[in-house]
């Protein structure tokens, strides 16, 4: 009762200062790495811990402004003004799964859209995933949600997946998971139901409509036939932000899954001691390597490429292969060998850190150059 009387008390002092002092009087937002600038507002931070806190936007505007927030458990001191100001906001203490909050600044024509997230109090929680090694270094910032599905099997929680989804075009930047004697093929069956991602802010969400008529398919990242030791894993490969856009015939139903099949085959792990990392995704990040978009507004984008970044840990010993694919028809009898180069070479194409935290001399062996040998290919 202590700890929350305090932080109350820290809240409205904070919302005092800030109403009472004039502009030039108020501290700068500190410089850090979480800081959001969108033109007329800047967020002091991106994540707030499950037991809840404040925060502070800066707004940079001349004239009116409005500011909202899309949960009623976030908490803005200010709603409106007249040029240049702050406000602060609190987040209740949060007993469930991690959540999102969207708070919207409106100037005149200008908007500024800021999405904040709190941490679950399960202990399950994103932020707590992102040291893992499938994890690829974050690109971060205000519109760019990491976020960690989970089960629970045999009382253990295991991550389903992860990914990096960037709200601003509606898309996975890409897809993380791993393969061990924890994940064993089940035969769980195919779920088959594309619904949205519950932990992205809905006006952020895609929708298994916005796919129709395209003339792509709904392609996984994560594939189904990946997560199979349990029903409630397979069904999260169906949140529609595990999907991109992909040519059904060729590719989607052709080489990239002669390629899932063979990812899958080295998932089958029977040591207790390997792993298999995979992340896979498509070219979201640059114009060049945007075919095109589904939505007039620049959202869902059907990536030029595609590719997998993939870490074996076997016997002790690392080994990394990537693949790198121009989205495109195939034909039957084309190999997914050929496409095969190494992880260094994929960063280089994708501008991504793959395997970033393992540590750097085990990370620029493995990734600078690959094998045939170090893997299976019947």
């Amino acid at each position: 009762m202590a700890k929350q009387l305090f932080k109350l008390f820290t809240f409205f002092f904070i919302s005092y200062i800030t109403v009472s002092c004039s502009e030039q009087d108020l501290p700068n937002i500190p410089g850090n790495s979480d800081n959001t600038d969108q033109g007329i507002a800047v967020i002091d931070q991106s994540e707030i811990n499950a037991e809840g806190g404040g925060f502070i936007i800066r707004i940079k505007t001349v004239g009116a402004w409005q500011a909202k927030s899309s949960a009623t458990w976030c908490t803005l001191n200010q709603t409106s003004g007249n040029g240049n100001s702050s406000i602060t906001g609190y987040l209740q203490a949060n007993t469930g799964a991690e959540r999102n909050v969207t708070i919207t600044i409106e100037a005149g024509k200008e908007s500024a859209t800021l999405v904040l997230t709190q941490t679950g109090s399960n202990g399950g929680t994103s932020s707590n995933y992102s040291g893992r090694i499938e994890i690829p270094k974050l690109k971060g910032g205000n519109m760019n949600l990491f976020i960690t599905h989970t089960t629970t099997v045999n009382g253990k929680e295991l991550p389903t997946f992860s990914i990096e989804y960037d709200c601003t075009q509606k898309s996975a930047r890409w897809s993380a998971c791993t393969f061990s004697t924890a994940t064993p093929d089940n035969d769980a069956g195919r779920g088959d139901r594309f619904t949205e991602d519950p932990k992205i802010p809905v006006q952020y969400q895609t929708s298994y409509s916005d796919y129709t008529n395209s003339g792509y398919s709904r392609g996984h990242l994560v594939a189904s036939s990946d997560r199979q030791y349990s029903e409630e894993a397979n069904l999260q490969t169906f949140y529609m932000s595990n999907i991109n856009p992909q040519i059904q015939n060729g590719f989607n139903g052709g080489i990239w899954a002669n390629l899932e099949k063979c990812v899958q085959k080295w998932g089958t792990i029977t040591n207790d001691q390997d792993t298999l990392y995979a992340v896979k995704g498509g070219t979201i990040d640059q114009q060049g390597n945007i075919i095109k978009y589904l939505k007039a507004n620049n959202t869902i984008p059907v990536p030029k490429y595609f590719y997998m970044a993939i870490l074996l840990l076997k016997n002790g010993q690392y080994h990394a292969i990537g693949f790198w694919f121009e989205h495109k028809s195939y034909g039957k009898g084309e190999s997914y060998k050929s496409y095969a180069i190494s992880i260094d070479k994929l960063e280089e194409y994708t501008g991504i850190d793959f395997f970033h935290n393992l540590p750097d001399n085990i990370e620029n062996t493995v990734e600078a150059n690959y094998k045939e040998s170090d893997w299976s290919w019947n």
